[in-house]
């Protein structure tokens, strides 16, 4: 049975999704199934709510698809993993963000002084 970690701030959903993730990459064939819901829920004492909510975000994130009352299944063909770490590059993401709000903070400077 595998333990999520307590100290994570992320949600347990997310924790697992990740987990399942790595697996998927590193370890799953393209059109395998994955393990059913309750499966996982056993294995990381979680509920099953909490268990779709990690498939909906592995879904998401264009690792799996899922088939009503089939499963889960590994995506053909996996998508491209960037070298290095998996995990979102979140210099990056946060650099993005700044831009947006440096465009943002242009937009109202401009409609206060027009407007």
């Amino acid at each position: 049975m595998d333990k999520l970690n307590p100290n994570d701030p992320r949600p347990h959903y997310a924790q697992i999704a990740e987990v399942l993730a790595g697996e998927v990459r590193e370890g799953s064939h393209e059109g395998q199934k994955l393990p059913t819901h309750q499966e996982v829920a056993e294995r990381f004492s979680v509920s099953v709510g909490t268990v779709k909510r990690a498939y909906a975000q592995l879904q998401d994130d264009g690792l799996i698809v899922t088939r009503q009352g089939q499963g889960a299944y590994v995506v053909t063909p996996l998508p491209e993993q960037p070298a290095g770490d998996p995990a979102p590059d979140l210099a990056r993401i946060y650099d993005q963000i700044a831009g947006v709000r440096r465009v943002l903070d242009g937009i109202e400077r401009e409609l206060r002084t027009h407007g």
